[in-house]
């Protein structure tokens, strides 16, 4: 009980000096509620402005190459770092009898990264629980979010400490869009397997899979959802990813109620 009111204390004391802080100096100290008002849509703006100042699409400043650097280490700040989850999309995507998941790809990358994507997707329709379609779409280094789809796209996203990153937007745990970015700061002359396996990754993410490993300097596991510092033989889905894929978008569950109403779930895997 004592460590409960302590800890209260403790994140009442931090709010409390978090919004002094913020009124004094970012808001300039406002005496009404107007002038607070005014200055959060002052803040807003300026933080639009210096989105807006930033040009992803400049690639004079990237890496020449990933020489020198530890590939293993820029997963450091990968934010599925540590989450095993399997998310799914959403139920009006998903066809268990008919293939699985249905997606369309909206190809928004520049012409640099076509090969890597080609092959990407080309690996992953061999699971036979994803029906994939693409569609090349105008290059968008703003990676603007579209429901219903995953947006794969590229940009200079600067020295971030992730050479790609693929984000999920939820709803009650559920897949609603997805976007997969490749970071040209380190990929943009970085070797076809570093940059392939990013792409493959990214993607991976895109349908729900979790990584298969999270130990970039152990033995490679042959997948392309296992982190490594040296990406050659984990260029490829992997028979580990095809199989998670078949349990997620290729079973069906049943509920029933029995006479002393115990619920009974019975999930069928579904053979083509």
């Amino acid at each position: 009980m004592l460590r409960s009111i302590i800890g209260s204390i403790t994140t009442l004391a931090v709010v409390g000096v978090g919004g002094f802080l913020i009124w004094k100096y970012a808001l300039n100290e406002p005496t009404n509620m107007g002038e607070a008002k005014e200055g959060l849509q002052n803040l807003g703006q300026q933080a639009g402005e210096q989105w807006d100042e930033m040009d992803l699409g400049n690639f004079t400043d990237v890496l020449d190459g990933l020489e020198g650097l530890d590939f293993g280490d820029l997963f450091n700040d990968d934010p599925k770092l540590g989450d095993n989850t399997t998310y799914l999309w959403r139920s009006d995507y998903i066809q268990p009898s008919n293939g699985g998941l249905q997606l369309k790809l909206l190809n928004a990358l520049d012409d640099t990264w076509q090969t890597e994507f080609a092959q990407a997707v080309s690996d992953w329709k061999e699971s036979d629980a994803l029906v994939l379609t693409t569609e090349q779409v105008e290059v968008d280094h703003t990676c603007t979010r579209i429901d219903g789809v995953m947006v794969v796209c590229n940009a200079n996203f600067g020295d971030t400490g992730w050479v790609g990153i693929n984000e999920n937007s939820m709803l009650d745990g559920v897949i609603q869009s997805s976007v997969a970015k490749m970071n040209e700061y380190y990929l943009r002359n970085a070797d076809y397997d570093h940059r392939r396996f990013t792409m493959c990754h990214e993607i991976g993410h895109g349908f729900g899979l979790p990584h298969t490993d999270e130990n970039p300097y152990n033995s490679n596991l042959g997948n392309c959802l296992d982190y490594t510092d040296d990406p050659e033989s984990n260029v490829l889905p992997g028979d580990v990813n095809m199989n998670k894929l078949r349990s997620m978008y290729l079973s069906r569950r049943l509920r029933t109620v029995e006479e002393d109403g115990t619920v009974v779930e019975r999930t069928e895997l579904l053979l083509r």
